[in-house]
């Protein structure tokens, strides 16, 4: 009873202060209210303790204020509880406190990004806190909100978790809505982490269709140049034919040339030096034609540089020996 009553003194002692400590609350005439919610605070939570403090905003604002610290028990988490602080915004009752959690001790986890009622600077945004609303919202009130809210979802993890034992009474309104809250966030957090890991699965899926299509576009103007290339030598076979035709209506010996006699025209004299040169020319323009099917292969990439002049190597050799074969013959 001592401590509550010099906590008491102190709240009185705070708010009458005046001059260059006077405290930053800019409504003077609810004073006696900030008194009557903070004590009241105090007398249902003894692990709180007031004191005064400079605050900081966002906007770089400092204000003088009053403040609730201590540990939150949280039966389900840990024996120690939570450290907590309350502060009474400068235009509190009708501005909503800002309420801190800290680590229970430096070996607790970190505050997940994705917690529901907690940021991972240690703010406390749960559904109360947000709906703040006076004169329906008070200090016991919204630290009893948070228990609950913390016990559900605790914002630290220290140690194996503690089972929960069943409810004793049925849950009231907002409680209800506060687990529903945390179980649609948690169900949001999930199906968040899901539709990411899709989307990251569909990147790879798309970046692979893509050097799909790449490697096809290759070789469809590749099959396109081989298709101009081959009509080219088709129409060139078509006037060497005409040529041949020509020729032979007017150099036959007296042979049909609807075919028959053809052979007569060709045929030469049947020597073995005359066979073995028409052999060496088949085979010095065989190999001069694997030499440029190996070339197109280096230059596409296909055949690797060191076996393309391995290769070639061995070719010119063999050709240089059909050509001097050949020469031999020519004697």
């Amino acid at each position: 009873m001592a401590l509550a009553s010099s906590s008491f003194r102190f709240v009185d002692a705070a708010l009458s202060t005046t001059g260059p400590l006077a405290l930053s609350y800019a409504h003077v005439n609810l004073k006696w209210l900030i008194r009557d919610h903070l004590l009241a605070l105090l007398a249902d939570f003894p692990s709180l303790s007031p004191s005064i403090a400079s605050f900081t905003h966002d906007d770089g604002t400092t204000v003088h204020l009053l403040n609730a610290s201590g540990r939150l028990p949280l039966p389900f988490f840990t024996s120690r509880g939570i450290p907590l602080t309350i502060w009474l915004h400068q235009d509190y009752p009708l501005f909503r406190p800002l309420v801190y959690l800290s680590p229970p001790s430096p070996t607790a986890s970190t505050i997940p990004h994705n917690h529901p009622f907690v940021d991972p600077s240690g703010a406390v945004g749960s559904p109360y806190v947000k709906s703040w609303q006076y004169p329906k919202s008070n200090l016991s009130d919204l630290v009893r909100n948070l228990a609950n809210l913390l016990a559900l979802s605790p914002p630290f993890v220290v140690g194996p978790p503690r089972s929960p034992s069943p409810p004793k009474r049925l849950p009231s309104k907002r409680e209800a809505i506060d687990r529903l809250v945390a179980i649609l966030h948690r169900d949001m957090a999930s199906m968040k982490a899901k539709a990411e890991g899709d989307i990251e699965a569909a990147l790879g899926l798309q970046a692979r269709l893509y050097a799909r299509a790449r490697d096809l576009s290759i070789v469809e103007r590749a099959l396109v140049r081989e298709r101009g290339s081959l009509k080219g030598r088709a129409a060139a076979m078509d006037e060497a034919k005409d040529v041949l035709v020509n020729w032979l209506l007017v150099n036959h010996r007296g042979g049909a040339i609807d075919g028959s006699g053809l052979d007569e025209v060709f045929e030469g004299e049947e020597d073995q030096n005359s066979m073995l040169f028409v052999d060496y020319k088949a085979e010095e323009l065989a190999i001069e034609d694997v030499m440029y099917e190996m070339e197109k292969g280096l230059n596409g990439g296909v055949v690797p540089l060191e076996k393309y002049m391995k290769e070639v190597r061995g070719l010119a050799r063999e050709e240089f020996f059909v050509k001097v074969k050949s020469m031999k013959l020519k004697r």
